[in-house]
């Protein structure tokens, strides 16, 4: 998922490097609202191990 954001972000530094901007904020956004989720779901949640 980490890797998938990463892209994300590069994606939205590619389109402003091309003056395609209001593409990239809409992509930062939904990057954004991505990471959000992730730390909100995924990175809080507890560890289970099943022995």
């Amino acid at each position: 998922m980490i890797a998938a954001l990463f892209a994300l972000l590069t994606v939205t530094m590619g389109l402003n490097y091309f003056q395609r901007t209001t593409a990239a904020n809409v992509l930062f956004f939904f990057t954004l609202a991505l990471s959000v989720y992730w730390l909100k779901f995924h990175a809080t949640s507890q560890l289970t191990i099943q022995l």
